[in-house]
């Protein structure tokens, strides 16, 4: 049985969560990627390796994309896909 979907209040303030909490987590990625590169390009002691600068470019596309969901629910152009579609997909 499907859950019903939220009142447009309730989905506006969800939005705002996802877009507030994507964006901490882009300004976060984005200091800790500065700080790989920049140790990086010094040379330092404790040099980042390269697993670690892509799993902080990862979450920097995650964070981007729970901005993108914040937006469309805030918008209320939720596109989801219809089960008993008319047409050819």
């Amino acid at each position: 049985m499907a859950t019903p979907p939220l009142p447009p209040p309730t989905r506006r303030l969800v939005g705002l969560m996802l877009m507030v909490s994507g964006g901490m987590l882009a300004v976060g990625l984005l200091l800790k990627v500065y700080v790989a590169v920049y140790s990086w390009t010094t040379d330092s002691y404790q040099n980042p390796s390269a697993v670690t600068l892509s799993v902080n470019l990862v979450g920097l596309l995650a964070s981007g994309l729970l901005v993108r969901m914040g937006l469309r629910m805030r918008r209320g152009d939720e596109q989801g896909h219809n089960p008993n579609p008319n047409g050819m997909l």
